[in-house]
């Protein structure tokens, strides 16, 4: 039996994860790509991509996020998604069998995806959420016991869960979006390369042990209104922006924005490292934007890290 680790990618949970981050020296940064990770999850509806909360009736998509700390990570998974009731605490149990599955029983480096159709008879009132369970086995084989339950070949195997609201009810939720000018370093824009070498020279490049500033802006959509209950629930959605990075130091392991979020508070700085060896280095950073409801973006880039002179 392989030893397992939980992973909920909801906002509450992982905001407080990463929040007593620091508490403990014998924690690992939660920032650093170490080991093979899932940092987030978009359920996307076939028909609108934004859209996060499929109606009965309706295909959609969901794509696990995973980094790797030599930026191929291989992995075997299993997936399944089932209606659910609304529960108070924790995640609750499925109401019926499952209405999509996915399996990959080999390690492989094609994405983590679950396409799936949500049944036109559902009840809404029943069961307005669903919920994605599973598991995700780094560099080694996933099994199936005879009850179905999922192992890993190696001793590394995380448990996934994901819950989502189903459209119809209520307004759908909207997945927040990194645009293609959402990030800069140092006040200069910082678009996505597809040619990572730093022997190409498009990449930034930045001096070893050196502290830089990275910001994120978001546009005034992703912060969809929300219905107020009382006086003291926010009118617009808080966002949650998480980076992670191959190597350096990240100032702060997420940042909670809302719409009035200053600019100048939508950043965070970046310690480069220093190695051994005199040659530039390749150092990935790796983004996830979510909101309250179950939406989420990625995005990733890449710079240069520079030896220092004698």
């Amino acid at each position: 039996m392989s030893a397992r680790t939980s992973l909920s990618l909801s906002i509450p949970i992982l905001a407080a994860a990463l929040a007593c981050a620091g508490c403990d020296d014998s924690l690992k940064s939660v920032w650093l790509i170490e080991e093979t990770r899932v940092l987030g999850a978009r359920l996307e509806v076939e028909a609108d991509p934004t859209r996060s909360s499929p109606s009965p009736g309706e295909r959609a998509s969901l794509r696990l996020f995973v980094a790797a700390p030599n930026a191929e990570p291989r992995f075997s998974y299993e997936l399944s998604v089932c209606a659910v009731h609304l529960a108070n605490t924790g995640f609750p149990p499925c109401a019926s069998a499952p209405f999509g599955t996915a399996l990959e029983t080999e390690p492989g480096n094609s994405a983590a995806r679950l396409d799936f159709q949500v049944p036109g008879d559902i009840d809404l009132e029943r069961t307005p959420h669903a919920f994605v369970s599973g598991m995700i086995c780094p560099d080694s084989k996933l099994s199936l016991d005879t009850e179905g339950v999922a192992t890993c070949g190696a001793n590394n195997g995380t448990e996934l869960a994901f819950e989502f609201a189903l459209g119809g009810l209520e307004p759908s939720n909207r997945n927040p979006t990194f645009g293609a000018e959402a990030f800069s370093l140092d006040g200069e824009p910082w678009p996505a390369s597809t040619e990572l070498d730093c022997d190409a020279g498009s990449l930034p490049q930045v001096a070893a042990r050196s502290r830089h500033v990275m910001r994120f802006d978001l546009a005034e959509s992703d912060f969809e209104p929300l219905t107020v209950q009382t006086s003291v629930d926010p009118d617009r959605e808080t966002l949650l922006v998480s980076p992670f990075s191959s190597a350096g130091k990240l100032g702060n392991g997420f940042l909670a924005l809302s719409a009035d979020t200053p600019l100048d508070q939508r950043q965070v700085t970046w310690d480069a490292p220093a190695f051994a060896d005199a040659v530039p280095h390749l150092v990935r950073f790796y983004f996830v934007v979510r909101d309250p409801r179950s939406g989420e973006d990625f995005a990733q880039r890449a710079l240069c890290v520079a030896p220092r002179g004698p």
